[in-house]
């Protein structure tokens, strides 16, 4: 078993972002439900504001969900040799109206595959004419990863839980002793974090990974 956490953003909403972008998005509705889309993502840059002047800030969480991350931080990362990230272009707006393009959208590519039936994880509802899915929530947080299905990269995810970034041990002690500010970590059972208590309710893969991971990783499993 790996030592992984739960990269999370700061318990204060003080520094948390608004989208700028949020309203550029590819919506299509599935053919036999209205209740749900057979797809919902966006299309366009994860451009930011924020009501702080604090440009020494390095890593930027949305109110949602998404971060961007400052160039230089994505060069000590790739430096060390960090693995399961992309990065794209944004803006970051700041509280005096100073806009900085020296942000980039943290994309995370690392994959755990699905959450093992033995963690409770399973499909409660599926929609026939797209891949929209209801799941079960997790009751053992111990089986949740298989760990053959991962790719063995820093940061991943695992499915059902696309805006869950995790992170595996060495990526997290470096954070904390680079004091790289901004960020909550937790295991995915902490009290303060109700990752899955509740269930899961997702669409398809590709609304949440790039078109060829999507791919990759969601095809064979009627993800994609």
């Amino acid at each position: 078993m790996i030592t992984y956490f739960n990269l999370r953003k700061p318990k204060s909403d003080i520094l948390l972002a608004d989208y700028e972008s949020y309203g550029k998005r590819e919506e299509v509705r599935c053919p036999a439900s209205s209740e749900h889309r057979a797809r919902s993502r966006r299309i366009g840059p994860m451009d930011v504001s924020v009501k702080h002047c604090r440009f020494e800030e390095r890593m930027i969480w949305c109110m949602a969900f998404g971060t961007v991350v400052h160039e230089s931080l994505l060069n000590e990362f790739s430096g060390q040799g960090f693995t399961g990230f992309r990065s794209e272009p944004s803006t970051v707006t700041f509280g005096d109206g100073t806009i900085s393009a020296n942000y980039h959208e943290l994309i995370i590519t690392g994959w755990a595959g699905v959450a093992t039936p033995a963690s409770g994880v399973r499909v409660i509802n599926s929609c026939p004419a797209c891949h929209w899915k209801k799941y079960s929530a997790i009751r053992n947080y111990e089986n949740l990863i298989d760990w053959s299905q991962w790719t063995g990269d820093d940061f991943f995810i695992v499915w059902p839980m696309p805006h869950s970034i995790l992170i595996t041990e060495r990526v997290a002690f470096w954070l904390l002793n680079r004091e790289v500010k901004s960020f909550n970590l937790t295991s995915l059972d902490d009290l303060d974090n109700p990752t899955g208590r509740n269930g899961f309710t997702v669409g398809r893969l590709s609304n949440f990974l790039p078109e060829d991971l999507a791919v990759k990783y969601g095809r064979q499993l009627d993800l994609e």
